[in-house]
């Protein structure tokens, strides 16, 4: 392993001697490589036995926390005893019942006519999709050419800016990708709600995540856990921790497995 794995461990280590773990996981760019189009990226045999072995252990809790739609996270990761929160906290499956942010109704009801209007501005060019979620949509750019990714993101600027000015929305860059969401939520504001659960409370937090929506939830745990930002190229970062990719997230995971298993 390398020193910074070798230090995230330890600390982690250190830090629930006497509490349970709250393991809290970005799925795309953190549990598994970025793909060309969502569906392609598929968990290896390998993080399903990982996530499998430390939702057996008695002082671990399991998040994955993504802006994937809720439904596609549960059929990727069919694991007994794993939590999750999809579309940014817009809904979630927390000790199998069912959970959400709390939302405003009136915002929610004008997604199909932002929706619309998106639509209408990108008539013409290539290489873009919408994914409809339950609380709002996203706008994947990952297949433009980079000439036509400049367009589009010159075509919608002014939009995006009087979306954002509503005050009622919300616009959420990741890598290639623009979700519209109701102002308010966020995976910080998802993180925040968690902690407030019975059975979650005193656990002790760990976040990773690699997309510029992480970065919320780092700034929620600064000095009530760890975060960790994985890969890197995208400026600043709020997190305690770095790691290269998901392949040191997997090798972290599983380590922490082995060593809490001896306990």
């Amino acid at each position: 392993m390398n020193g910074e794995i070798d230090s995230l461990l330890e600390g982690t280590i250190a830090r629930i001697r006497d509490r349970k773990l709250l393991l809290l996981l970005d799925y795309d760019g953190t549990l598994t490589e970025i793909a060309p189009r969502p569906e392609l990226a598929l968990p290896s045999e390998e993080l399903l036995l990982i996530l499998a072995r430390l939702t057996k252990l008695a002082d671990v809790d399991a998040v994955v926390i993504s802006g994937r739609p809720l439904r596609g996270l549960m059929e990727l990761l069919p694991i007994s005893g794993l939590n999750f929160i999809g579309s940014h906290g817009a809904e979630g499956l927390i000790g199998g019942k069912p959970w959400t942010l709390n939302v405003d109704a009136e915002n929610c009801g004008e997604q199909e006519e932002l929706q619309k209007q998106l639509l209408s501005k990108l008539a013409g060019l290539n290489g873009w999709w919408l994914e409809t979620k339950p609380l709002g949509f996203a706008l994947h750019y990952r297949q433009a050419e980079p000439a036509e990714e400049t367009r589009i993101i010159s075509v919608l600027e002014s939009w995006l800016a009087k979306v954002d000015r509503s005050g009622r929305h919300q616009v959420l860059q990741g890598k290639k990708v623009m979700e519209i969401l109701p102002r308010g939520v966020s995976k910080g504001a998802a993180i925040q709600e968690i902690l407030l659960l019975h059975g979650f409370s005193e656990h002790f937090p760990v976040y990773l995540g690699d997309d510029v929506t992480d970065e919320s939830a780092f700034q929620v745990l600064q000095g009530r856990g760890l975060t960790v930002k994985v890969g890197g190229g995208q400026g600043a970062t709020a997190a305690n921790y770095s790691l290269a990719n998901p392949t040191e997230v997997r090798l972290f995971l599983a380590t922490l497995a082995i060593r809490l298993e001896e306990k």
